[in-house]
């Protein structure tokens, strides 16, 4: 008998592999969302979509019941893979008697940042120096900068790829710098911010190569799918530009950064959900960045596929329902990831090369995202990429130079 299901939030048409593979567990798929895209429509019928603002947690508690309570309809699972609800999701998990993150530990996750640092003080975890910023203006958050010391890193307690994270290298920056800061984080630039509390953490700057540990844990078992390592855009900016699976780190360091993962899951109390543990690793050793109570975002995920054959989406399903889950890896691929993005303004006048660039042997996905005519988006702004595309081969080496063939195929012409 299939079981039902509940998906809080789609998280967008990136994320709709989630709902193919969703299909092939042949489970009864329901779905509770603020706003129902046209493409969900093929994934879901429309009596099992529950319409709610799924960011406030009491409104999409009393929905979700009143729905179930309608429909007589036993819900055995409920889940999320979107970032922004995963509170609102435990706490729901919590009230149905269903099976996920209790709300506490959710709340100590990269959902509150400050949360997550102080946990992993009280434990004992490896962490950057860090104080917090109330609301602050321009000239208050200045004033607390110069107080704690540079370089540091201004990031928003409640915060969504890396929007109004900077670096600040010296004490020389002036006002100008800041107001990135809030631009970026402005609720009518990116929805997810219509609850940002408008706090900010300054935390010490680390350097060294970043990287991810992702997996679930079930019962108190870690399963880890990986670490994949990200190439990060020009500082002071921390733009996620690319990643490879495998990572290039060493064993032992490879080692040290999972068994400091399985500490960080331990101290915040993690426990039948998924992980996305981003850390610095630095001359002392893994530093913790922020670790999320879900999987990686949905790119992140079909790399795990290309790379090793099995998807970590069907067994945080598998998590949700109380059925015992695993990780069976089926190769052994290296893969890159990488959205090529601009360095200077101006307009778009010519592109050669993209049609071509799709067709290269060990490219799977390739999206154009840029047309002539178009104007140049780039720092100060959030930067938009000219184009994405993921690729694999048999060995590191094979892979670089693909990814060198596919981009030097390629010629962008700025006026």
């Amino acid at each position: 008998m299939q079981k039902n299901l509940l998906l809080i939030e789609h998280g967008g048409d990136s994320k709709n592999f989630i709902f193919d593979v969703l299909a092939r567990k042949e489970v009864n798929l329901f779905l509770a969302t603020t706003k129902v895209p046209d493409w969900v429509r093929a994934y879901v019928a429309p009596e099992k979509i529950i319409i709610v603002d799924t960011y406030d947690v009491k409104a999409l508690i009393e929905t979700v019941q009143m729905f179930a309570d309608s429909a007589q309809v036993k819900l055995d699972g409920v889940g999320t893979f979107y970032e922004h609800v995963v509170v609102q999701t435990a706490e729901l998990a919590e009230v149905l008697g269903c099976i996920n993150i209790k709300p506490h530990a959710a709340r100590q996750s990269s959902a509150n940042k400050l949360a997550m640092r102080q946990a992993c003080v009280a434990s004992d975890i490896s962490t950057p120096r860090f104080t917090l910023v109330e609301t602050p203006t321009k000239e208050s958050l200045q004033k607390a900068i110069l107080e704690f010391g540079t370089p540091c890193v201004i990031k928003p307690v409640f915060g969504s790829q890396s929007y109004g994270v900077k670096k600040i290298e010296s004490d020389d920056f002036v006002l100008e710098d800041l107001g990135e800061v809030f631009h970026a984080t402005d609720p009518s630039k990116k929805e997810v911010f219509k609850n940002f509390t408008n706090n900010f953490l300054i935390e010490e700057y680390m350097s060294g190569p970043v990287v991810s540990v992702d997996g679930f844990i079930q019962d108190g078992v870690v399963h880890i799918a990986g670490m994949i390592e990200f190439h990060m855009g020009p500082e002071p900016n921390f733009t996620q530009e690319a990643n490879t699976i495998s990572s290039s780190v060493e064993l032992e360091v490879k080692e040290a950064c999972f068994a400091f993962t399985k500490n960080i899951l331990k101290a915040l109390e993690f426990d039948n959900c998924g992980f996305h543990c981003e850390m610095r690793i630095t001359p002392q050793g893994p530093r913790l960045i922020e670790i999320a109570c879900r999987l990686p975002g949905g790119p992140l995920q079909l790399g795990y596929k290309r790379a090793y054959g099995f998807e970590p989406a069907s067994s945080l399903v598998d998590v949700w329902l109380g059925i015992p889950a695993k990780l069976t890896k089926l190769h052994d691929r290296h893969v890159l990831q990488k959205a090529v993005f601009p360095r200077e303004k101006g307009m778009i006048s010519e592109i050669q090369g993209m049609k071509e660039a799709q067709s290269v042997e060990g490219v799977w996905d390739f999206v154009p995202l840029c047309a002539v005519g178009e104007e140049v988006v780039t720092y100060p702004d959030t930067p938009k990429p000219f184009y994405y595309y993921a690729a694999e081969a048999d060995s590191k080496e094979a892979l670089d130079v693909l990814s060198k063939k596919i981009e030097q195929g390629i010629c962008i012409t700025i006026s």
